[in-house]
C-alpha cells in the first residue's frame, strides 16, 4: 500500500527543522502521551501495567509501543481486553491520501533493495488477528 504520510521522529524529537521539512511536504508528526517503556522490561505483565497506570491517570492518549518485541506483542491481547473493560477505544488514522514520495529516493530505495520480493512464509505465521 501507498505510504501514509504520518511521521514520529526517532527518540521523540522534533528539532525545527524537521517540523519544517515535513510541513512542507504536508506531512503529520505523531508524538505520544504514553510510554510503554516496553523496551526496558522483559514482561507482558509490565507492559500492561505500564500503560495502564498512565492511561487511567491521564484518561487518554497515544501510546508507544514498539512491535519488535515479543513481550509487547505478548501483552497485546491482555491490554486490548483492559482498554475494552475501562471504556477506552482504539483507533485506526487513515490519511486522506497517500505521501507525495520523493522519485530520485524511490529509485535509489529498489537499486539498492537486496531483499526478495515474494515471502514463501505464510502470512499466519507472523500475523494473529484479535477479535473484540
Amino acid at each position: 500500500s501507498a505510504p501514509a504520510p504520518f511521521f514520529r521522529a526517532p527518540a521523540l524529537q522534533h528539532p525545527p527543522e524537521i517540523v519544517t521539512y515535513l510541513g512542507s511536504r504536508n506531512m503529520a508528526i505523531f508524538s505520544c502521551d504514553i510510554d510503554s517503556f516496553d523496551f526496558k522490561t522483559r514482561k507482558s505483565e509490565q507492559v500492561v501495567s505500564n500503560v495502564m497506570t498512565k492511561l487511567d491517570k491521564l484518561g487518554k492518549g497515544i501510546i508507544l509501543m514498539h512491535d519488535f518485541q515479543k513481550h509487547t506483542a505478548e501483552a497485546l491481547p491482555t491490554l486490548l481486553r483492559r482498554l475494552k473493560a475501562g471504556g477506552y477505544r482504539v483507533v485506526q488514522m487513515k490519511a486522506k491520501a497517500p505521501v507525495q514520495t520523493i522519485a530520485a529516493y524511490d529509485e535509489s530505495i529498489v537499486k539498492d533493495a537486496k531483499l526478495p520480493t515474494v515471502s514463501t512464509r505464510p502470512v499466519s505465521s507472523v500475523v494473529q488477528t484479535v477479535s473484540e
